[in-house]
Order: C-alpha cells, then structure tokens, then sequence
C-alpha cells in the first residue's frame, strides 16, 4: 500500500518502494539541474531568514536565562552574516547559463546548509550534556524547527534535504534519550518521529518531481520521435529547421539539408516481409546517427526517406561531401533475420538561400535533385546488381 507509482522507459506506470527513488535518465538531467537550481534560488532567502530568526531567538533566551555571553556571542556574527548573504542571493540574476556554475551552485548550498546544521547540532548537543540551560528543550525543538524548516526549502535537492533532517534532529534526539529526564526522553523519540515522517514526505514529494519530469519527457519524446527508429520525426524535423530560420534572419548562420531514400526497399518488404524492412530500416538509421556531425541532426520523414539538417553548411561542395559520408557510412552488408541485405540511396541536397528560403523551398529542391539522381540511375538498373540483395 506504500507504493510509488513512476514511469518506466515506455512511459507505462510502474510501482515502486518508496523510500527508493526512480533513475533519472542521462537526457532529462539537465531540466532536473535546472528545476533544482531555479527552486534553490527562490528558496534560499527563507533558508537564511529561518536560521537569523533561530539565532535571534536562542541569544534572547541565553541573556534572559544569564548564560555567559562567551557561549552566544558567536551567535550574532553568524546571524548578521547570514543576513549578507540573503542580500547577495536576492540580488544574484536568476539565469545562470553554465551548467557547470549551476552544479556549483547547487553543490555550494547543500555543503553551506548541511554544514550549518552539523555545527549547531554540535552546539545543541553540548548544551544538552552541558545543563547550560534551565529549559533544555527550547534549543533542540528551535534546532527541530529550523532543520524541518530548511529541509522542505531544500526538497528539490532529495540527499540534501534528508542529510539536514538527520544531522539537525538526531545528534540532540539521541542525547536527550540518553541524559535527559523522562520528559526529555519522550521528547526525543517524538522529534526522531518527526524527522522520519519529514524524511518520507520529502522523499515522496521528489519522486513526484522527478516522475512528472520523466512523464513529459516521455510525452514529448513520443511526439518528436520517429517510434521505429528512434530518430526525429518530421514534426521534430520541421521545428529544427524553423528554428534554424529564425536564427539564419537574425544571425546569417547558413545550413544545408540532404534528403536521402533508400535505393530498391520496395524489393525488401516484398520480398522478405515488413519486419526484415522493419530491421533494415533500424540498422540503416543506427548507422545514419553514427555518422552524423556533433551539431547535425538525422530524422526519418516517413517510409524509407530520411532527411538529415547539417548547420554552418553554405556551399554544394561541402554539403554534398557530408551527405556522401553519410551514404559510404552504412553502405556495407549487414545480417538481418539470416540474410545478407547491402544498403544504397540515392540524395538530393539544397543549400539555404542558394537553393531557395524557407522549409517548403529547401524540401521541394531537395526533393527534386533526389528524383533527379533517381532518374538518372533508372536506365542503368536493368544491367547493374541490385543493391539491395539476398545472398544468404
């Protein structure tokens, strides 16, 4: 009854412990990067108000109580620079571009808060064995409030938030249960139940985040992606090339396409069936993503047509020299289902502003210098081999 449902890697719901945590797959880390640290900067500021608002409230009772002032003084630097550093995370800007100053960042605040919380437990459990104070329980239940308090701030930040739950309330928990009255020690054991429901409430709650994370991910991943092949699909495809508009009018960045379409498929699926064209299909576009540039990006139109967008390409050389890589790339004989297949294409490229503006222009000349190269092999087919052959 304690189960935490997630999403497995075909987006279906599966159950988990919850005191476990779903895996966060390597292209959604990122947006969990980004969604931890745009929640840290917003929490930070009440983590800092938290613990100058303890502090406050531990110096009056020290001085009501006539606790030596060499115990607390300490206290009014930590909450003044406290305050300081709330000024200078409000003022901060909310866009960090790195990546790696965000991990910074979110490394930086869970080693201060983690930190923080360890030095006054110390201090906690010393006024508790010590009996520096007439009513021991006010320090450990402020320490109690300001852990729980920081802990949900840092919910986003799962290892985090639990280290600050168990460092802040266990050390004066256990101390209390150990030195302590009757009344101390029922104390203690109530604020280890508090910080165990707190641990599974934050654990709950990020596996929440993390699971909506990977659950639109998924969402998204099925609609921009090609279910066969993995590659873009043409939706995807035709955003990449919007957008490469957009900044080719605002920046003058150039960039090619090369549509490519497998040479005699046909043969394939009815000859040896759709799931041997299925699998070609896979192996061609595995090898296609193989070859591709770091910043190109290969998608399947449809059928056996791919179409492959190459940025920073602004000349025919260049852009048919890549399209032939791509074709010598998967070009050679693979197994699938017991039979030899060889895969060939024919490709047409067009070039942005030399072949025309625009998606629908680019498409149509490409389109048409691949029906041109399809043309012009036609007469020669009936004497050459197929490319496409079952020699098993």
């Amino acid at each position: 009854m304690f189960l935490t449902p997630l999403f497995g890697k075909n987006g279906q719901a599966v159950r988990q412990a919850p005191w476990r945590s779903p895996d966060i797959p390597e292209d959604i880390r990122p947006s969990v990067e980004e969604m931890q640290l745009q929640r840290a900067l917003t929490h930070v500021p009440m983590i800092y108000l938290v613990a100058i608002f303890n502090l406050l409230a531990v110096m009056i009772l020290s001085a009501h109580e006539g606790v030596a002032i060499v115990y607390y003084a300490w206290m009014g630097v930590f909450a003044v620079g406290c305050f300081a550093r709330m000024i200078v995370w409000i003022r901060r800007p909310n866009d960090l571009d790195s990546k790696t100053c965000s991990q910074q960042t979110l490394r930086n605040l869970s080693i201060i808060s983690v930190g923080v919380i360890a030095f006054l437990s110390i201090w906690s459990v010393f006024v508790i064995a010590g009996d520096k104070f007439e009513n021991q329980m006010f320090i450990p239940m402020s320490l109690v409030f300001g852990s729980t308090c920081i802990a949900h701030c840092l919910a986003c930040i799962k290892k985090a938030a639990v280290t600050v739950l168990l460092v802040g309330v266990i050390p004066s928990a256990v101390t209390m249960i150990l030195v302590g009255g009757f009344d101390e020690m029922i104390m203690g054991w109530s604020m280890i139940t508090i910080a165990l429901l707190m641990i599974r409430f934050i654990i709950d709650s990020y596996n929440q985040i993390i699971s909506g994370l990977i659950m639109r991910h998924t969402i998204w991943k099925q609609a921009h992606s090609d279910p066969l092949t993995g590659l873009a699909n043409r939706r995807a495809m035709m955003n990449h090339l919007q957008l490469a508009e957009q900044s080719f009018a605002s920046d003058g960045c150039g960039f090619a396409v090369a549509l490519i379409d497998l040479n005699h498929f046909k043969q394939v699926n009815d000859n040896l069936g759709h799931d041997v064209g299925d699998h070609l299909l896979v192996e061609v576009a595995s090898r296609l993503n193989q070859s591709r540039a770091a910043e190109e990006i290969v998608g399947r139109l449809g059928g056996d047509e791919f179409l492959i967008f190459m940025p920073d390409v602004v000349g025919h050389e260049k852009a048919m020299a890549r399209a032939t890589a791509y074709l010598s790339g998967f070009a050679r004989p693979a197994e699938i289902a017991g039979h030899i297949l060889t895969p060939s294409a024919s490709v047409g490229i067009a070039v942005q502003t030399l072949d025309g503006n625009g998606t629908e222009q680019l498409l149509k000349a490409a389109d048409s210098a691949l029906y041109k190269m399809k043309r012009k092999g036609k007469g020669m087919s009936r004497l050459a081999k197929p490319v496409l052959r079952n020699i098993a």
